[in-house]
């Protein structure tokens, strides 16, 4: 970097890869903690001769001699060995000395001496903190080239049934979205989710527990409605287990029925919208699941607020990545198992493009650019909601019902807190003036058994009534309740 780009960077001031220091401490532990934080965390810059408060150059008298006393620093107090650059740069008049450090590979990095986790710092912010247990663990893994998902667990048997079970969901969502070729168990231990023990035997792996049976108790979501902008006053809450993508899908039904729903008049037809993009709300929900530190004792958080969403994930950006580079569509895996099994039910795409696809999704609908922040140990995304429309702006001609020419219609409030099948289906009967199970299945392309369970939901909400001699019946049909 050129002296100019040097400036530049030290008038935008410290952050998560820069420490600015106006003089070498006389205690080396001050500066080298800053620098093993690096190592651990982005890399980053230490510049000794800037003033933090306004950033003004005011120089090293002997700028050589101070480069060497870091580097016989770092050689005496930091293991493993660090070997930062170490440079003399001049900015005007003056000379600063320049450390910088690449993310290492051998982490974790500590000072010497003490404990073992007294040792190891980590770069959060502008600050540099002692790691907690679930990062020096991570740190741990990191260095030793593996992944928390990836490990067995010896304590927990090998359920065939329910890796079928997960084979088989996997093949319905991949039928809904035309990928023909089917998942079969074999997959599975091809993928990782399963390996063999020494006697041969199938073993889960963490990858294949949290996507089943799921028994870790902080792989949850946490979803709360909040009465105005801040944590006081709830308004719904609700705590999802269980397999990853039920969680997943449960958090965004949860965002959806607690979201205002819009309509546009479309040819014939009224088209139903969110104020919010459902492809910003998903992929804020997906990226915290699959990113998330599964060994911190915190889950993901998702808080719907009235002016916005927000959308919290244990853990910073993993293995060194900075926010620039995410948004750049740079990529490292925290949980590259559970990624690909994700992946393999089209909820996620390793392609570093969450972000900006969070990005495109707000700016399509008008609404204000998202914020992405790392905070204690944490990732958080912000979605900001568009102010509601005034009554005045309703359209003439909009009606407080969805109908159509058959004449049956639906109050637009029971509508809009259905789940998507049952709006698909009620959308066919409305149109149609009845929906059969085979005809829901052919327009929606959902699976039999999930027509099923939609329309007999309806039918329990009263929204439907069934006609036929019999449940069983082939020819039965569902028509709009005339209760409504």
């Amino acid at each position: 970097m050129d002296n100019q780009g040097l400036l530049r960077e030290i008038q935008g001031g410290e952050s998560k890869t820069l420490e600015l220091k106006e003089s070498l401490p006389a205690k080396s532990k001050k500066y080298v903690k800053t620098l093993v934080a690096f190592a651990n965390s982005s890399g980053g810059k230490l510049v000794i001769g800037v003033r933090d408060g306004d950033h003004e150059i005011v120089g090293v008298e002997d700028a050589a001699l101070t480069a060497d006393s870091i580097a016989n620093a770092l050689s005496d107090s930091c293991e493993p060995m660090l070997t930062p650059r170490i440079r003399v740069e001049s900015i005007g008049s003056r000379d600063v000395v320049v450390v910088e450090v690449q993310p290492g590979s051998a982490t974790p990095y500590r000072l010497k001496g003490g404990k073992a986790v007294e040792g190891v710092y980590v770069r959060v912010g502008a600050t540099t903190r002692l790691a907690d247990e679930a990062a020096l663990r991570e740190l741990e893994l990191r260095g030793a080239g593996q992944y928390y998902d990836e490990q067995i667990c010896p304590g927990e048997p090998f359920d065939e049934d329910a890796a079928q079970a997960l084979c088989d969901e996997m093949n319905r969502r991949r039928r809904d979205v035309g990928r023909s070729n089917e998942v079969t168990l074999r997959n599975l231990e091809n993928w990782g989710l399963v390996r063999r023990a020494d006697d041969g035997r199938p073993v889960p792996t963490r990858a294949l527990l949290l996507p089943t049976s799921n028994p870790f108790q902080f792989a949850s979501i946490q979803c709360a409605q909040f009465k105005g902008t801040d944590r006081v006053v709830f308004l719904d809450r609700r705590e999802y287990g269980g397999p990853l993508y039920e969680q997943i899908d449960a958090a965004e039904d949860f965002v959806l029925r607690n979201i205002r729903l819009g309509a546009r008049i479309e040819g014939l037809y009224r088209e139903d919208y969110y104020e919010i993009p459902r492809t910003a709300i998903r992929e804020a929900i997906v990226n915290a699941v699959v990113h998330r530190d599964l060994q911190a004792s915190s889950r993901v958080q998702v808080a719907l607020y009235d002016d916005r969403l927000e959308v919290t994930s244990p853990g910073t950006l993993y293995g060194g990545l900075t926010l620039d580079d995410a948004l750049q569509g740079t990529t490292r895996l925290r949980n590259p198992k559970i990624a690909n099994a994700l992946m393999q039910m089209d909820l996620f795409e390793n392609w570093g493009t969450g972000l900006r696809r969070i990005r495109e999704a707000c700016a399509e609908a008008g609404l204000p650019e998202p914020e992405f922040r790392e905070f204690d140990s944490m990732f958080r995304v912000n979605i900001f909601r568009a102010k509601p429309e005034a009554p005045e702006t309703r359209r003439d001609g909009d009606s407080d019902s969805l109908s159509h020419g058959k004449g049956a219609s639906v109050p637009l409030e029971v509508f809009r807190r259905l789940s998507d099948n049952e709006k698909a289906a009620v959308k066919i009967a409305v149109e149609d003036g009845k929906v059969t199970t085979s005809t829901f299945v052919g327009k929606s392309g959902v699976a039999r058994r999930t027509a099923v369970r939609a329309l007999g939901g309806l039918v329990e909400k009263g929204i439907l009534e069934w006609h036929g001699r019999s449940k069983r019946d082939p020819l039965q049909y569902y028509v709009i309740s005339p209760k409504l």
